[in-house]
């Protein structure tokens, strides 16, 4: 394909694509996307929220009456990624420390796996919207040469190569629009991952003292 059939060729594309403003379909559909997952993470995280200072209160009351029974109970009937930590800590009671913080720490990793579930994808968008905005802008110029060059700069429209700018500044300013609030939705679900790790931590290490600490005292009685 020489540069003349292929200049053609983006010529029709860009022609094509702005016709239908396909560019602009793509944006629209990646805001879509990525609102739709924000909204789905922050109902996640609340659903999942748990008040760590009174399940504690609840775990240390049974756990140091010796009832890891009414203690796992207390998990079961608590919602919340830090509730399943400690449940997988406490089956793994009487077979030592270094088993329930590897118990803990493995139900930690799928925890923090289905936290971070779609969050990436905020992530994807922010990065290729500003280049998906940056093809219709490259595009839009395409079509807006293209037509000077083929009317020779004779009887050209300066209402179809004005339009032709005007698509290619708005897809990338719509890339940009889209990208920004991206960003910001994908750094407030990481701090929401990160704050909810250093609870689960927290929270894990103060399970497995009182497990240790009962386990101690048992041994002596």
């Amino acid at each position: 394909m020489d540069t003349t059939s292929f200049a053609a060729f983006l010529q029709s594309v860009s022609t094509w694509m702005g016709n239908w403003n396909l560019v602009l379909v793509v944006l629209f559909l990646c805001s879509v996307v990525g609102a739709a997952v924000f909204l789905e993470r922050i109902l996640y995280f609340r659903k999942m929220e748990v008040d760590t200072a009174q399940f504690l209160i609840m775990l240390r009351s049974a756990i140091e009456e010796g009832n890891i029974v009414e203690a796992i109970g207390h998990c079961e009937t608590t919602r919340g990624a830090v509730s399943n930590i400690v449940k997988s800590g406490l089956i793994k009671h009487d077979q030592g420390q270094e088993r329930i913080e590897q118990a803990m720490e493995l139900r930690g990793l799928v925890e923090v796996s289905k936290m971070e579930k779609n969050a990436r994808i905020l992530s994807i968008i922010a990065h290729i919207a500003p280049l998906i905005g940056l093809l219709g802008t490259v595009l839009g110029f395409i079509k807006a040469f293209g037509e000077m060059r083929l009317s020779r700069l004779v009887e050209i429209s300066s209402s179809q190569i004005g339009a032709a700018m005007e698509y290619a500044l708005v897809t990338t300013a719509a890339g940009l629009v889209i990208a920004i609030p991206a960003v910001l939705g994908y750094n407030y679900l990481v701090s929401r991952v990160e704050g909810s790790i250093v609870d689960m931590q927290a929270t894990s290490a103060e399970v497995v003292d009182l497990l240790v600490t009962q386990k101690n005292e048992t041994s002596r009685r």
